[in-house]
């Protein structure tokens, strides 16, 4: 695992510290079993309202080993399915607090960030979602979110210059950031605030909440799974790839040419999914999705390093900015988030072990409220957090394989063609309409 983090653009920037725990055999308050943004957040919240908890963080490798240090650095409000599907098990009051508190929370994130010693790298700057042609654009248009705005061909220029643009859409709603330096600066704070960080600790731990670690039972009030993509290999959720590549740091005569002044994050609006920032060592990181799932719902550190997922990605940044060509691309990385049967995130809850996930890419901003839910919902609180929409969300499992192989599959392969459907008949295409009936 710990080379595979070690790949990302993130990873090598950042100074990992060295925890010194103590003794785990004792009695907790809270044992929480992963070192990514979700089990970190909750112990935060948890101090903030409970400062002398006795708290133990269980991770398998190193914090931020898994998505938390090596995703695209977008902490957005954006949530993985839409209100109307909300709608069906929510009401509209929990749905507006739930955008809310999304909001909210990019804020809050800042907060931490211009608290830390740490070069977090946080800018709210929005996202834009560029459309390279008229068909990318209506697609835009009828998917707008109430708080996004059209923005015509000049308009997208004056921000950024990517090739072939049409017009864009841009979210206010959206702050860059160095993910692996913030898990650092976090994991840093609540070691000095008294949590105890077990890295190399792997936890096992049953549907019910025990938790052993070489065989001895760890004893503990509350229990907290987060660990998002690594509990795996079962039919309650997949792992899907998000693949990154990260360019040589570029000349100020490359931003000058192609704009993205204020950093905003920003992708083009195909099917096939798209993520990118502008660095603040002035490199363009870049993801997208591609990468085949594996059979069983199985985790693979291969499909991780996908090296044709990866050189697709290098020409799509071409495309978008030709004067790439003439650079070079330094880092190449990966990992997995993880979706639902029916891309909701989740938390469940029982009065002793709670587990929550299931953030589909989302999760920078998203596992920060989340975790705070969960701490409420720990600490008794009746708050406004504790009955968001993912609170007690229930999905159905995904289909037995070979079902499940075949479908997701499919809907990636899919994704690619109905991309080059809409280059060669520049309308919206009708493959991307089956997928969202097979998804």
């Amino acid at each position: 695992m710990g080379n595979q983090a070690e790949a990302s653009l993130w990873w090598s920037s950042a100074a990992h510290p060295t925890f010194t725990p103590g003794e785990l055999e004792r009695q907790w308050d809270v044992v929480i079993v992963g070192g990514g943004y979700s089990g970190m957040w909750t112990a935060h919240h948890l101090l903030n309202s409970s400062p002398d908890l006795s708290i133990a963080i269980l991770e398998a490798h190193q914090v931020g080993s898994g998505a938390s240090g090596r995703n695209g650095g977008w902490a957005s409000a954006l949530y993985p399915i839409e209100d109307s599907a909300l709608a069906k098990h929510a009401s509209a009051q929990s749905i507006a607090d739930l955008h809310t508190e999304l909001e909210k929370s990019i804020d809050e994130i800042g907060q931490f960030a211009a608290q830390s010693q740490e070069s977090i790298a946080f800018i709210k700057s929005g996202s834009l979602t560029v459309a390279r042609s008229n068909a990318q654009f209506k697609r835009i248009k009828k998917g707008l979110l109430p708080r996004e705005s059209i923005l015509d061909k000049d308009q997208t220029l004056l921000k950024i210059k990517m090739s072939d643009t049409v017009g864009a859409s841009f979210n206010p709603d959206c702050a860059t950031i160095n993910p692996t330096q913030l898990v650092v600066a976090l994991a840093k704070s609540l070691a000095q605030r008294g949590v105890h960080i077990f890295e190399n600790t792997f936890a096992d731990l049953s549907s019910d909440g025990v938790v052993k670690v070489k065989g001895k039972r760890i004893e503990s009030k509350f229990v907290v799974r987060a660990i998002e993509a690594y509990h795996e290999k079962n039919r309650e959720q997949i792992p899907i790839y998000s693949l990154m590549i990260a360019t040589e740091p570029l000349p100020d005569e490359f931003w000058n040419k192609y704009g993205l002044d204020n950093r905003p994050t920003f992708h083009e609006n195909r099917h096939l999914v798209t993520y990118a920032q502008r660095t603040a060592d002035n490199r363009i990181a870049m993801g997208g999705r591609g990468a085949p799932y594996k059979w069983g719902s199985a985790r693979s550190n291969k499909s991780e390093q996908h090296a044709k997922i990866h050189k697709q990605l290098r020409e799509t940044a071409i495309q978008w900015f030709p004067e790439l060509k003439n650079y070079s691309f330094t880092h190449a990385w990966g990992g997995a988030v993880t979706v639902k049967r029916d891309w909701a995130p989740y938390l469940q809850w029982d009065g002793r072990f709670g587990a929550f996930g299931g953030y589909v890419g989302d999760g920078v901003t998203l596992s920060y409220l989340a975790a705070h839910s969960m701490a409420d919902l720990i600490l008794g609180k009746n708050s406004v957090r504790a009955s968001l929409p993912y609170v007690g969300w229930k999905s159905a499992n995904w289909e037995p394989e070979p079902f499940r192989w075949l479908g997701v599959n499919l809907g990636i392969k899919l994704s690619e063609l109905a991309d080059i459907e809409e280059k060669i008949t520049r309308r919206p295409s009708l493959l991307g309409k089956l997928i969202e009936k097979l998804l």
